[in-house]
């Protein structure tokens, strides 16, 4: 067995609206022994992982899939069931798998959910070990691979504060991405998004952030706003620390002066030999450090955003209770195998740390790591409360007196923070305020939230829920409009025209095509960028008003959508085109995987539909979007029970566009008004200006607006370059165009037929990942309607040998009627100067180009040329 192929579709794909892997497997000689062939295969694997048996697969209860395996199921279907079920195992959300079988011997595309990716994968390759050590007839474990999963999730996952954050901004429909590998979100997109980083926000005042750094500004502040904090003093030194400690008093807390995370604190110390005992344990050269007054309570959290508490937590340091033989150190070493504590944040509480600061602690308390506690003796281990260095935390929200809030919130205002932590030491916050009762500790920038989220005991508060409102009130304050062009044919032209139309004074518009990246007139990237990536740098540039994306096949299957969510999704039409690459060998797939535009319409959004195309009229069951069909007829259909119903639709009537909408038809404009329909000539353009207007009118653009506009959109270089661009040199009409499939082709050479005076002489070629019988199909149109046809051939390939489609082009060429020549030039430049040096006065050239820039080239040797047979000889 082997696997071809990889994909992590990160956003809605052909499978699943989650986070998805595909994984393309090759089962070779397992494609003839199925599970009930394969003797005592399924017992042994029950055995290894026993939970499998709760799998209700295709069946829908538990038991299902081992039904199948006694039955008889294939191997992919097999992986993909452990997969996830190793996932499960290591605390990972996973649910959905599905395994589809190619038309291809012994190939299998597996896909399964995943919510990172090393572990999301790695779990594939461990079910892929297992299944071979049981085929191999090999003792084998699924322990260590459940564990190594579960190290790589919390290894490369967020952490739980950011994590919190990411979830509630995807709860709110709010676009979300993490950014690197460490803790950076953006939330948001184009000009209205804003990031995090941990629990600091692009709003958090830089100044505000090193205050609280500064333990001894903090306390400045703090106490210049009114509100109590202990006695203290910066220290350097041991003189310095024991002349202080005398002016203080004891008991004393000890505490770096920029430190964070509750990290080299220690606490309680009674005495000068304990101060300078515990000085030397936290000390490193050329740090300062807070030496204050120790006050006795419970240690309390209170998290503030945006001048409101949101939660508090009462912290407690770690502890461990007695067995009656096992020492402390054994007792903390049992705690850290916790499955809820983990390395530093990656999980709900972290494991107590096991170094000097414990050892000072413990002998202030009269034990060392080798006492052996009595049985349910509860011994602290740490005087520090912080999780970060093994507390717990126990939900107090909704017991603080308001006395203590406004505290919180005050001592945040002091600091300048929008998101903070405040660190309050009382004997009982759920009181009003006394002097000498209470002080505040800190108050931290980058607060860890894990404590809300995760409480010991009591409600867990929705602390991510609260920074993702305070930086956005709406989904709609956050995130930019989004129009997603798809289909076979016409995404380019329709994706430039819908961005023609919604540009105006001062909204700059941010498309992808297949033809590059533009934001305003400003291109960023050239070649096809009708992908996710493009589209992401669209999506995150911090100049975009509204995004206009072209939705190819290659990039949903590659990587999935870029976003969750658009405000406009149009489909042109679904044809043959491309099948049989990565999991698409059916028309009817196709279709679904197109169709994934129209579901992830926002409610409130508009999806844009052919009502021309069946496939496309089907996919209104699914959206959840407002549906308008546009169509080239009055008479349709589908177009007909709109308007009865008066719902919005376009179409065409008497040669002009029209827009009805409640029962009132308008007249919008005659196509031959319309310069890209080439005076109603180019059907395939008529529905593409179609499309685009219903987009452009559903954001809100009036007609009167897009009237103006419309006429202003022209099929040149400069506005739709490469689409039916039509130029006139010396008496012959050139025509350059994308076609490449054979609905394509037919729009092409239909309306090429209106144009025409003279011969038609076409130079086109096949992509190399079309199927055999696509390309000959190509080949009897371009021969049915070309009185000249050359042949030339890609550069790229895709998979063919040299020449392969230039047979396939030529034997269905020869199936064609009325072909008067044809001819094969490899090379593109060679195949066009040769369509010129045959040409005459009146004819019509059609030049199907692979990349642009070599057309350029050639139109400017010809427009220079002033004979015919100068180009050739000069080459």
């Amino acid at each position: 067995m082997k696997i071809n192929r990889v994909n992590y579709l990160t956003g809605p794909n052909l499978y699943s609206f989650k986070p998805t892997i595909c994984i393309e497997l090759d089962i070779e000689e397992f494609e003839e022994k199925p599970s009930n062939l394969l003797p005592g295969f399924t017992d042994i694997l029950l055995k290894v992982i026993p939970s499998l048996q709760t799998h209700t697969c295709s069946r829908g209860y538990a038991g299902g899939f081992v039904e199948r395996l006694h039955e008889g199921t294939w191997i992919g279907h097999i992986l993909e069931h452990i997969a996830l079920e190793i996932q499960h195992l290591a605390g990972i959300s996973v649910k959905r798998g599905k395994t589809i079988t190619s038309e291809r011997r012994g190939i299998y595309f597996v896909t399964y959910d995943y919510v990172e990716p090393k572990s999301g994968y790695y779990a594939f390759e461990a079910a892929l070990e297992i299944v071979t050590a049981i085929l191999e007839g090999n003792e084998i474990s699924a322990e260590p691979y459940i564990k190594h999963t579960s190290d790589l999730y919390h290894l490369h996952k967020l952490g739980p504060s950011t994590e919190a954050i990411y979830e509630a901004a995807r709860k709110r429909k709010i676009p979300v991405e993490r950014i690197g590998t460490n803790s950076y979100l953006r939330l948001g997109t184009g000009k209205k998004q804003k990031s995090v980083q941990a629990t600091i926000s692009s709003q958090t005042s830089y100044l505000a952030v090193e205050n609280s750094c500064d333990k001894d500004m903090t306390k400045t502040l703090v106490k210049s706003a009114g509100l109590p904090v202990p006695s203290g003093e910066v220290v350097s030194n041991e003189y310095e620390l024991l002349q202080s400690a005398e002016r203080i008093g004891y008991p004393l807390v000890i505490k770096p002066l920029n430190g964070r995370q509750g990290q080299n604190i220690v606490t309680n110390i009674q005495n000068d030999t304990d101060l300078i005992a515990a000085f030397r344990c936290v000390y490193s050269e050329g740090t300062s450090y807070v030496l204050e007054r120790y006050y006795a309570g419970n240690d309390y959290r209170l998290f503030v955003v945006n001048n409101e508490l949101v939660a508090a937590s009462l912290r407690l340091p770690p502890f461990v209770i007695g067995d009656g033989y096992k020492t402390i150190g054994d007792l903390i070493d049992e705690e850290n195998l916790n499955p809820l504590r983990g390395e530093g944040h990656e999980k709900a509480m972290s494991k107590i740390p096991l170094d000097e600061r414990t050892v000072v602690h413990l002998e202030k308390s009269g034990y060392s790591l080798q006492s052996v506690p009595k049985k349910g003796e509860s011994v602290e281990v740490l005087g520090n409360a912080n999780l970060s260095t093994g507390g717990s935390a126990i939900d107090v929200t909704d017991e603080v007196h308001p006395d203590y809030c406004m505290m919180a919130i005050k001592a945040a205002a002091a600091v300048g923070l929008d998101i903070a932590g405040i660190d309050i030491l009382s004997t009982d916050i759920t009181v009003p305020f006394v002097e000498g009762d209470a002080a505040i500790l800190e108050v931290n920038a980058a607060p860890g939230i894990r404590m809300h989220l995760y409480p010991s005991q009591g409600k867990s508060r929705d602390a991510g829920g609260a920074i993702v409102d305070y930086l956005f009130s709406s989904r709609e304050e956050a995130a930019i409009p989004v129009v997603a062009v798809t289909g076979t044919n016409g995404k380019t032209t329709t994706t430039r025209l819908v961005s023609h139309l919604l540009q105006k004074e001062n909204v700059t518009v941010g498309f992808t095509c297949s033809d590059g990246v533009w934001v305003g007139d400003q291109q960023l990237d050239s070649g096809d960028c009708s992908g996710p990536r493009s589209a992401r740098k669209v999506l995150s540039h911090p100049s975009v008003d509204v995004a206009v994306l072209e939705t190819a096949r290659g990039g949903m299957l590659r990587e999935g959508l870029a976003f969750r969510y658009c405000n406009v999704g149009i489909v042109t039409n679904v044809s043959e085109d491309h099948l049989g690459l990565n999991g698409v060998e059916t028309l009817d797939t196709l279709k679904r995987l197109k169709q994934t535009v129209a579901e992830v319409v926002l409610p409130e959004g508009t999806c844009v539909l052919n009502a021309d195309d069946p496939r496309c009229v089907d996919m209104a069951n699914h959206t959840n979007g407002e549906v308008i069909f546009f169509s080239l007829s009055v008479m349709n259909p589908v177009i007909q029970d709109q308007l009865s119903k008066g719902m919005k639709v376009w179409y065409l009537e008497d040669d002009w566009v029209m827009f009805s909408e409640k029962g009132k038809a308008e007249r919008f404009l005659p196509v031959s008004h319309i310069p890209i329909t080439i005076n109603g000539a180019a059907r395939h353009n008529i529905a593409n200006v179609l499309g685009a207007l219903a987009a452009a009118h559903s954001l809100g653009r009036p007609l009167s607006e897009l009237r103006s506009k419309v006429i202003t959109f022209l099929s040149t270089e400069n506005q739709n370059r490469g689409r039916f661009n039509v130029v006139n040199i010396h008496d012959r009409t050139i025509v350059i165009d994308y076609a490449h499939n054979p609905a394509g082709l037919k729009a092409l050479f239909e309306t090429v037929g209106h144009l025409k005076s003279g011969r038609v002489i076409t130079v086109g070629s096949a992509a190399g990942d079309r199927q055999d019988h696509t390309i000959q199909e190509m080949g009897r149109i371009f021969g049915t309607h070309s009185d000249i046809f050359i042949i030339k051939e890609d550069v790229n390939l895709r998979g063919r040998i040299p020449g392969e489609t230039v047979h396939l082009l030529y034997k269905g060429v020869k199936e064609a009627d009325g072909i008067t020549s044809v001819s094969v030039y490899p090379k593109e430049a060679e195949a066009m100067i040769q369509a010129w040096e045959c040409s005459e006065p009146g004819d019509t050239l059609v030049f199907l180009y692979d990349e642009y820039t070599s057309i350029q080239g050639i139109l400017q040797k010809i427009r220079n040329s002033k004979a015919v047979g100068v180009l050739q000889k000069a080459e």
